[in-house]
């Protein structure tokens, strides 16, 4: 690799910050082909951070190793969680959960690392816990735009080590300057001194502390130490230092964490965040609410203890339902049965043991009847005790009838999936 050459950029890239003229749309075209338009659409909707090595790779040229992922709020990790379940986990700590996720474009596995030992309403917060600002850059999917450390570019281009002694794990950093060293940064003594100096500042007093210092993020495993320590026995750092020189140094061992399994979603959001799910019951039957609320799934198991039960009406109290129907006149009527009429203003009562069906403004485009010519769209108001069932198609015993719906205020929710997705993403 020329160092020359990505240091002369570098360092025109620097003089134009000062300007206030950088241009990143190329780092972002290189950011968006890398994640595929499905990753994309996935950290727009949970208004992510990418925070980290990607980004300074990016700005450097150097191999993309993962995608380290930041959260602004409980919200919006535990809904990622929960979207993300269903990939390879290949590993999980008190601090991240790391997954495979396949780029559908390059059949490649992108390794996403979800971050929540902390949440962060802007970058500069991220940067506050980073241990040296050349990796202090971040992309923030709300605005779609880099954030950058005054010192980012300036520091890779010198290719230099800047420690920030605020960093949250500085007994990793120490792991770290190696790291950086084999790829041609450098630190000076002063900054050495700093990283020793900040770690003797450090109050660890018992094994749980000790284990949060040493691992869980960054690829190390280090917290590999304490698993060795009995934690019953009084607390002792020196114990935990005469471990070190009883392990195995082989540098594959410290690549990652232990593997862990789970047979949930459920599972998983509550080891990471301590967040258990919530359930309606509605008479006999049993849903579970999805972590951002906006769905239920049937549920056949008895509800855990110390979970949350919603009540039914309280969770319908502010939603509305859909369906298109035909419009003869002024009245309203089925197109599935054309003597059964929705009348604005009133109940309507399913007269089988089907219900009446709905969708959410969302998911029209699913509904029955949607490529009918002739359709007009109904919203309508339920109660929780009336529920049938939910899903793309949500099934009532009964509905009160509000009005019928202005065609642009649905007609861009009737496109088809395709239609919807990778919204600006370049390619």
């Amino acid at each position: 690799m020329d160092f020359t050459k990505i240091n002369e950029e570098l360092k025109a890239l620097q003089d134009q910050v000062k300007e206030s003229k950088v241009d990143t749309r190329f780092e972002k075209n290189k950011l968006y082909d890398y994640l595929g338009k499905s990753l994309v659409n996935d950290f727009r909707k949970f208004n992510v951070f990418i925070a980290g090595g990607l980004v300074t790779s990016l700005f450097t040229g150097n191999e993309i190793n993962d995608v380290d992922v930041y959260f602004r709020n409980e919200d919006d990790l535990v809904s990622f969680l929960e979207n993300f379940y269903g990939n390879y986990i290949i590993s999980h700590t008190k601090k991240a959960t790391m997954f495979a996720d396949k780029n559908k474009k390059n059949d490649t596995d992108i390794k996403i690392q979800a971050i929540h030992f902390k949440y962060f309403e802007t970058a500069e917060d991220i940067f506050d816990t980073f241990d040296f600002t050349h990796v202090m850059g971040a992309f923030d999917f709300k605005t779609e735009e880099f954030v950058l450390h005054k010192d980012f570019l300036k520091h890779n281009s010198q290719r230099i080590l800047k420690f920030n002694r605020l960093t949250d794990f500085p007994l990793i950093s120490l792991i770290r300057v190696k790291k950086y060293q084999d790829r041609d940064y450098t630190i000076s003594k002063p900054e050495l001194m700093r990283i020793a100096m900040t770690c003797m500042d450090l109050e660890i007093n018992s094994y749980e502390e000790l284990e949060e210092h040493l691992g869980g993020m960054y690829g190390e495993a280090w917290d590999n130490i304490v698993e060795e320590i009995d934690k019953d026995e009084e607390f002792s750092l020196s114990s935990a230092v005469d471990k070190l020189q009883d392990l195995n140094l082989n540098e594959d061992y410290f690549k990652m964490p232990k593997t862990v399994s789970f047979n949930s979603a459920d599972e998983l959001i509550e080891s990471a965040c301590n967040v258990k799910p919530k359930f309606l019951s509605v008479g006999d039957n049993k849903f579970k609410i999805s972590y951002d609320g906006e769905s239920l799934d049937s549920y056949y198991q008895d509800i855990p203890e110390e979970s949350e039960v919603i009540d039914g009406n309280e969770y319908f109290k502010d939603k509305k339902f859909y369906k298109f129907v035909r419009k003869v006149d002024d009245k309203y009527f089925s197109f599935y049965d054309g003597n059964f009429e929705y009348r604005i203003g009133e109940v309507a009562k399913a007269d089988n043991y089907n219900g009446l069906y709905f969708n959410e403004l969302k998911n029209i485009r699913h509904s029955s009847f949607s490529d009918r010519e002739d359709k007009v769209l109904i919203e309508v108001t339920v109660d929780g005790d009336g529920l049938i069932s939910s899903g793309t198609d949500w099934r009532f015993k009964r509905c009160e009838v509000v009005r019928e719906v202005p065609v642009k205020e649905w007609e861009q929710y009737a496109k088809s999936t395709f239609d919807n997705l990778g919204k600006d993403v370049p390619f």
